[in-house]
């Protein structure tokens, strides 16, 4: 009965301790790699947020506003509150100053991490119901979220490349600062 009582008390504090594992992994994941997307914001120049590689492709601003309608979409999916005043529908084409672009985005990985951590492990298997055909569930939206951010920052990436802006990071890391 011991050995019994031992086993139990077990198993129930591994369970606990992996409540939020994956809300919490994927948080780390997108605060590390928005901090990156953010750093980009900050070291593209205001004259640049119009430069496109090519026509028909989104401008350096109108990625940044894609990334930011995209983390409200995902943050709504979770169940959180659009702060007031966006449209989501309307984002790229409202934002394209440097500084309107920068707040936005701060605040949209902010309502994006909220509703992800506010997630509960018993609410992951949920469905919710997406634009685009499939089946979709709050677990979904998490790794979704996750991936868009570190599409979009590789894109970035090459967008400053392309224009000659060093990102910040990789200065550093050329500097021997580290990452």
């Amino acid at each position: 009965m011991k050995n019994l009582l031992i086993i139990l008390t077990i198993f129930c504090v591994s369970g606990a301790y992996a409540q939020g594992q994956l809300q919490n992994e994927a948080s780390g994941n997108i605060t590390y790699a928005s901090g990156h997307v953010m750093q980009l914001a900050e070291a593209f120049p205001a004259d640049k947020y119009s430069w496109v590689p090519m026509e028909g492709v989104r401008s350096t601003a109108g990625v940044f506003a894609h990334i930011i309608s995209a983390n409200y979409f995902f943050a709504s999916k979770l169940g959180a509150t659009i702060p007031e005043g966006v449209n989501m529908q309307t984002l790229e084409q409202d934002l394209t100053e440097k500084e309107d672009i920068q707040a936005e985005l701060k605040q949209s990985y902010d309502v994006l991490l909220g509703a992800i951590m506010e997630t509960k492990d018993d609410a992951l298997a949920e469905t919710v119901e997406y634009p685009f055909p499939g089946e979709f569930t709050n677990m979904s939206s998490i790794l979704i979220a996750l991936s868009h951010t570190n599409e979009h920052l590789g894109q970035l990436i090459a967008y400053a490349r392309m224009n000659g802006i060093t990102p910040p990071w990789s200065m550093a890391m050329e500097e021997g600062e580290g990452d």
